[in-house]
C-alpha cells in the first residue's frame, strides 16, 4: 500500500508541475520553442526566417504561432494573399490568438472589406480581454468606415486611455521583477513551515484521515492565494517538511493500525497541497 501511494503522489506531482507551475500559455509555449526564427524575423533577415518557418510548418503543422510569424513575413514582402491564407489558416489551429485576428484586420482594412475587419479586430479585444490600445485603435478606425461615428469615437478614445494607463505605469526594475526569492517569499516560506508543523501535529493525533484532509486543504489553499506565481515552490516546501518531519524527527507510529491511518493521512495531505495551491492561485486570479 506504502508503494502505491507514493507512485501516485510522485504522477500526481508530474501532472501538477506540468499544468500548474508552468502557467504559460499554449501560444506563449509554441513561440519560445519559435524563437530563434521569431529573432531572425524581428531582426529583419527575412530570407532565413522564411525559411526557418517554412520548415517548421512542415514538421509542425499545427503550430498557430509559426503561421502568424510566416503571415507576418509575407505582409512585409508584400504579398497580402498568402499572408489571409496563413493568418486563416493559423486561427483553425488556435483562434484565441489574438495578433491573428489583428493582422488578418489591417489586411482586409486594406482591402476595403470593412465587415470583415470589423469581426477581426473584435475578435483581437475579446482576445486581448480589452487591455490592448491597438485592436481598439483599428476597430475604431473601420467604425469610421462604416459611418458609425459614435461608436468610433469611443473606441479612438479607449484605445488612447489604454496608451495613457501604460505610459502612467510604474516601471518595476527588471533586476527586481525577475527575482524569484524575495522578502514575501521568505516570510510566506515561514508561514508554510508553521503550518506544516501543524498538520503533522494533526496527523499524529487524529484517529481519522478528515481532520489532516481538511489542515492540508485550507492551507495549501492559502499558499496559492499569497504565491499565486510561486504557490507551486511552497507546496514543495511543505511536502518535503512534512516527509522530513515524519520520517527522521517523529517516526512513524510503532502500533500498526494507527501507522496505517498516519500514512494515508500524510500522502492523502501531500495530494491535496498541491492541488489546493493551485486551487489558490486560481481564486487569486479570479479575484485580480
Amino acid at each position: 500500500m506504502l508503494e502505491f501511494l507514493l507512485v501516485s503522489a510522485f504522477v500526481g506531482y508530474l501532472i501538477y508541475l506540468r499544468y500548474y507551475a508552468d502557467q504559460r500559455t499554449a501560444a506563449q509555449k509554441e513561440a519560445e520553442q519559435l524563437r530563434e526564427g521569431i529573432d531572425l524575423y524581428e531582426t529583419g533577415q527575412l530570407a532565413k526566417s522564411i525559411t526557418y518557418f517554412n520548415k517548421a510548418i512542415s514538421t509542425r503543422p499545427g503550430s498557430a504561432v509559426a503561421y502568424l510569424y510566416r503571415a507576418r513575413i509575407y505582409r512585409d514582402l508584400g504579398d497580402q494573399e498568402a499572408a489571409l491564407v496563413d493568418l486563416n489558416q493559423g486561427k483553425s489551429y488556435d483562434d484565441s490568438i489574438a495578433e491573428l485576428h489583428l493582422e488578418s484586420g489591417q489586411i482586409n482594412y486594406q482591402k476595403q472589406a470593412y465587415e470583415r475587419a470589423f469581426q477581426d479586430f473584435d475578435k483581437a479585444i475579446f482576445h486581448t480581454h480589452g487591455d490592448a490600445a491597438e485592436p481598439y485603435h483599428w476597430r475604431g478606425l473601420v467604425r469610421q468606415k462604416l459611418h458609425q461615428s459614435d461608436q468610433a469615437e469611443q473606441d479612438l478614445a479607449k484605445a488612447a486611455q489604454i496608451d495613457l494607463a501604460i505610459k502612467n505605469r510604474p516601471q518595476v526594475p527588471a533586476t527586481k521583477q525577475n527575482v524569484f526569492f524575495n522578502r514575501q517569499l521568505f516570510l510566506n516560506a515561514g508561514l508554510t513551515i508553521l503550518a506544516s508543523m501543524v498538520l503533522m501535529y494533526i496527523i499524529k493525533k487524529s484517529t481519522v484521515i478528515h481532520w489532516p484532509y481538511l489542515w492540508a486543504t485550507s492551507s495549501a489553499v492559502g499558499i496559492g492565494f499569497l504565491e499565486p506565481r510561486k504557490g507551486w515552490a511552497l507546496a514543495i516546501l511543505q511536502v518535503l517538511t512534512l516527509l522530513f518531519t515524519y520520517y527522521i524527527v517523529v517516526g512513524p507510529d510503532p502500533l500498526s493500525t494507527h501507522r496505517e491511518v498516519e500514512l494515508f493521512s500524510l500522502y492523502g495531505s501531500v495530494g491535496l497541497t498541491f492541488a489546493g495551491s493551485l486551487i489558490g492561485s486560481i481564486l487569486h486570479k479570479a479575484q485580480a
